[in-house]
């Protein structure tokens, strides 16, 4: 890293966590951070997404995006959707990711929800992101979290673990928790119940998605950064 040219990130705060992990005083001089750019997306409509996923329009869903593995802390997810969806039949919670499933099938199994729980491996989420209630993200770890970014910019309620670049991403569009299965529980919980409040962050999450910048911008970044 000392002898890079520059070292680049996607946001301030995981710089400073490399400079942490590194036992550095401070972020080296050549260090930049360059955001990912905003996202476009056309979505469908939530009609017509829950129509194309089989989805009953009454039911409630939760939804993760990432690879499954421990990092990402599903197991938190589940733990605390299992605790509420003991007492609401509606609740289903459906994950987009590679990985094992096998461990996390077992979890809502032994609490009696294993057909509730659902697991997908898909290139397009754009009909999950406009079926959905509320996005989840649950990481222990994350520079940056492209898609809490996609989240937003569907202008869903989003409730996201405060660990590395999200802070920064998702600033106040985003419900920033511990990395804590109540946390999430109760989080939850609310925005299962009061759908003012789910109003409310979707509001919040499609404001903080106007504020990421353009790819023009961004590009000129990377070509001030390679031409100096």
């Amino acid at each position: 890293l000392a002898k890079a040219h520059w070292v680049t990130a996607p946001t301030r705060l995981s710089l400073d966590q490399l400079a942490r992990d590194l036992a550095l005083p401070f972020n080296p001089g050549h260090w930049r951070a360059i955001p990912h750019a905003s996202l476009q997306m056309a979505l469908p409509s939530r009609e017509q997404a829950r129509s194309d996923l089989s989805w009953n329009d009454s039911d409630f869903y939760v939804l993760g995006v990432g690879r499954l593995a421990p990092l990402k802390r599903f197991d938190v997810l589940v733990e605390a959707w299992a605790k509420l969806a003991r007492r609401d039949p509606s609740l289903h919670l459906q994950l987009l990711g590679g990985g094992d499933t096998q461990n996390l099938q077992r979890m809502a199994d032994a609490a009696g929800l294993g057909d509730r729980i659902h697991f997908a491996v898909v290139e397009d989420v754009k009909p999950y992101l406009a079926a959905a209630d509320v996005y989840v993200s649950t990481s222990a770890t994350e520079s940056f979290g492209l898609a809490n970014l996609e989240a937003l910019v569907a202008g869903l309620p989003c409730v996201c673990t405060a660990v590395g670049g999200v802070p920064e991403v998702m600033g106040q569009g985003a419900w920033l928790i511990p990395v804590e299965q109540q946390a999430l529980q109760s989080a939850l919980d609310e925005l299962i119940a009061q759908p003012a409040q789910r109003l409310a962050w979707s509001a919040r999450a499609a404001a903080q998605a106007r504020q990421a910048p353009d790819l023009e911008t961004v590009t000129n970044h990377y070509a001030e950064l390679f031409t100096r």
